[in-house]
């Protein structure tokens, strides 16, 4: 039995990484994903702001849920680079990702990130690749 795109996203939120940082998956559809992070202590560098892998490790899980779904849910999707740049520091309130599809080849998608807050100011910036493994247990 198949499971549906809502069970997947349950079972994703329970995964240890997501539940460490509290990430949320609010919303997926093809070629597009929003993953949220509500700020709080764990999430805080030296200096009381936002730790940058935070950041990033929403923006990639983002762009990686906006594949998933326009990929048929088959394979295991693996980032081969991500470029990111920080634009502002957070210290409290809501981290919104909004990733958006940019390319889909065969085994190459490219996405789009934009990493706002709860005022809509933008955060980060991200571009990130994916390779698709259609089998992950003859690599």
């Amino acid at each position: 039995m198949e499971l549906t795109l809502k069970e997947i996203i349950k079972r994703g939120e329970s995964s240890p990484f997501y539940q460490l940082l509290n990430m949320k998956i609010e919303e997926v559809r093809e070629n597009y994903a929003r993953l949220s992070i509500e700020i709080d202590k764990r999430h805080m560098q030296l200096i009381n702001t936002v730790h940058g892998g935070v950041i990033a490790s929403l923006a990639d899980s983002a762009a990686a849920w906006a594949i998933y779904n326009s990929n048929n849910r088959e394979g295991i999707l693996v980032t081969v680079e991500m470029k990111i740049n920080f634009l502002k520091p957070i210290n409290s309130g809501k981290l919104i990702a909004e990733a958006r599809n940019l390319h889909r080849g065969s085994k190459i998608f490219v996405c789009d990130v934009e990493v706002r807050n709860g005022k809509n100011d933008l955060i980060a910036k991200s571009l990130v690749t994916y390779y698709l493994v259609k089998d992950a247990r003859n690599q």
